[in-house]
C-alpha cells in the first residue's frame, strides 16, 4: 500500500504531470497524454491545447476551458479543502457535491492512502470516428421535458463524457477535467470486485451459494450464517443497517447508524469516529439483523460489497488491486496506472475508491463487449459472467426499495429491470449499467458493442443515465 501520492506520475504509459499547477499546461498534457493513446503527435496535442476557448483535436475531442478545471485552484485554496475534508467532524462532507469536492473527486490521493492499480505493456489505441450528431441526440428527463447531450452539458454539472462503438471513440467531451485526471467512481467501483468474485466462481473457487461466514470467519454465529453470498452480490440480503432504506434515510450522516458505525471503523475510515467508539468492523456487522427474507427486496448496501471484497482477497490470497490489475488493468493498453483508496487497516476499499482516467474507464467497460479482443486479444470476461449479470429472475424486487424506485423514474419506457451481481440495473435487451453515488456511471451494451461512461460532481440524481441510454438506442438505429 502506498502512502498518499501528491506527483501523479504515469512513467510507463510516457506521461509525467509537473505539479498541475500551471492549468492550461494541464488540458496541454491532457491532450499530449491522449496522444500516446490516439497516434496523436504530442507537440501537435500541446500546440493544440494551448489554444485559448473550449479546445478539441482535429479528432473532435472537446476538451474542457482551463479556467473550468476542477484543478484551477491556487495552492492557499488546496491547502484549505485538504485540512477541512481531512478533519475527522468534516470527513462525512467529502460524500456529497461542493466546490470542495469538485476539487476532491479528481484529487482523493490526497485524502486517502492509495493501493496503485498497474498497466502493463503498449497502450492500445482507440480509433476515432468522432459523430457531432451524438451532440444532439435527444431524451425526456422525468420531469417530461427534452434535453440534447449539449444542453445537458450546457445545463447540469458534468465533468465529462465518452462513448466508445466498435472500438471506435464516437463522442468524448471534458468540462471540469483534462484527460489525465482521475475521478473518483464511487460506486461504480464495486463491479470490480463483483467481475473478480465472478472470475473465481467461474473457476471453482468460491461457492456463492454457501452463507457468507463460511469466508468471512470474523462473522461466524451470526446473522451472516443465514446470508448466502449470491444474497450480498444482489444486494437481497433482507438485513438492516442498509445504506438508504432506514426509517429515517439518514445511515450516511447520523453516527448512531450501523452503515455509519461501521464507515468510521479503521477498515473502512471514510467516515470520521466522531464518537470514538473505537469500534471493529466484524463487531459493527455481527450486530446486524434479519429484517425480511432474502430478494424481498433490492436494498443498496455497501456492507454487502465490502464482505464480498473480503472473501475475493482472502479465496485469492491476494489484495484486490493486484487481483484487478492482473485480470483487467495489465491487459487492456491502459494509458495510465489507475489506484484504488484505501483504509487505514490497509483494506482496499474496493466498493467506493477506484480512481481511473475517463479513456481508461472506457476500456475497463469495453471488456464486456466484443471490442475486448481489439484491445486486450481475447474475451476477457466470457459469455458465462455475462450470463449471470444477464440474468433478470428476481426483477420483481428492484422497483421495492429505494435506489431502484428512483433509478425506475428515469426509464419510463422500460417497465422491467433487475440489478444483478452488484450492476444496478439491467435491461431486458442485456444492457447494465454500474452508478456511484455523486453521478458516476458506466454503460455497457454487449450486443451493440457499445460503452458509455460519464463522470460528475453531483448528488447523483441527474438523468446521465437515460441520456446514455438514449445514445445507444439512437446509435443501433
Amino acid at each position: 500500500m502506498n502512502a498518499p501520492n501528491h506527483s501523479d506520475q504515469d512513467t510507463d504509459a510516457g506521461v509525467r504531470n509537473p505539479g498541475r499547477r500551471d492549468f492550461l499546461k494541464t488540458t496541454a498534457i491532457g491532450a499530449a497524454a491522449g496522444a500516446a493513446g490516439l497516434g496523436l503527435h504530442s507537440g501537435a496535442a500541446l500546440a493544440q491545447a494551448e489554444s485559448a476557448g473550449s479546445m478539441a483535436t482535429s479528432q473532435g475531442i472537446i476538451y474542457a476551458d482551463p479556467e473550468n478545471l476542477s484543478n484551477n485552484v491556487p495552492l492557499s485554496k488546496v491547502l484549505e479543502i485538504t485540512e477541512f475534508l481531512n478533519a475527522p467532524e468534516n470527513r462525512v462532507q467529502i460524500q456529497f457535491p461542493s466546490d470542495k469536492t469538485q476539487y476532491a473527486w479528481v484529487n482523493m490521493s490526497r485524502f486517502y492512502p492509495t493501493a496503485q492499480v498497474r498497466r502493463d505493456g503498449p497502450i492500445s489505441e482507440l480509433g476515432y470516428q468522432i459523430d457531432p450528431g451524438i451532440g444532439e441526440v435527444s431524451y425526456q428527463n422525468q420531469d417530461g421535458e427534452t434535453l440534447t447531450v449539449n444542453s445537458h452539458f450546457d445545463t447540469l454539472p458534468i465533468d465529462a463524457l465518452i462513448v466508445v462503438k466498435g472500438g471506435n471513440v464516437l463522442y468524448e467531451r471534458y468540462r471540469t477535467m483534462a484527460p489525465t485526471d482521475k475521478h473518483m467512481l464511487f460506486s461504480c467501483s464495486k463491479i470490480t470486485g463483483s467481475t473478480l468474485l465472478a472470475f473465481l466462481e467461474q473457476e471453482g473457487k468460491i461457492d456463492v451459494d454457501r452463507p457468507v461466514s463460511d469466508y468471512v470467519e470474523e462473522l461466524k454465529g451470526s446473522v451472516w450464517d443465514t446470508v448466502r453470498l449470491v444474497e450480498a452480490l444482489d444486494m437481497a440480503t433482507g438485513l438492516d443497517g442498509t445504506e438508504h432504506d432506514e426509517p429515517n434515510g439518514d445511515s450516511r450522516t447520523n453516527p448512531d447508524q450501523i452503515w455509519y458505525r461501521w464507515a468510521a471503523t479503521q477498515a473502512v475510515g471514510v467516515l470520521g469516529d466522531v464518537k470514538q467508539r473505537n469500534e471493529q468492523w466484524y463487531d459493527v456487522l455481527r450486530s446486524m439483523q434479519r429484517r425480511k427474507p432474502a430478494y424481498e427486496v433490492f436494498e443498496y448496501n455497501s456492507i454487502n460489497t465490502f464482505v464480498m471484497n473480503r472473501t475475493v482477497e482472502r479465496i485469492a490470497d491476494q489484495p484486490l488491486n493486484e487481483q484487478f490489475s492482473d485480470r483487467f488493468w495489465s491487459k487492456l493498453g491502459m494509458e495510465h496506472d489507475s489506484y484504488y483508496m484505501c483504509a487505514p487497516n490497509g483494506f482496499t476499499l474496493g466498493f467506493m475508491g477506484l480512481n481511473p482516467t475517463l479513456r481508461d474507464f472506457a476500456r475497463f467497460g469495453m471488456a464486456f463487449t466484443p471490442s475486448s479482443t481489439k484491445l486486450a486479444g481475447e474475451r476477457l470476461v466470457p459469455q458465462a459472467i455475462l450470463d449471470k449479470i444477464q440474468d433478470m429472475t428476481h426483477a420483481d424486487m428492484y422497483g421495492k426499495g429505494f435506489v431502484g424506485k428512483s433509478k425506475m423514474l428515469h426509464f419510463p419506457n422500460d417497465p422491467v429491470i433487475a440489478n444483478r451481481y452488484q450492476w444496478d440495473a439491467v435491461f431486458p435487451d442485456g444492457d447494465f449499467i454500474k452508478y456511484g453515488v455523486g453521478g458516476q456511471g458506466l454503460y455497457i451494451s454487449p450486443a451493440t458493442d457499445t460503452v458509455v461512461v460519464w463522470l460528475c460532481t453531483s448528488d447523483g440524481t441527474n438523468p446521465e443515465d437515460t441520456m446514455a441510454r438514449a445514445i445507444v438506442q439512437q446509435l443501433s438505429q
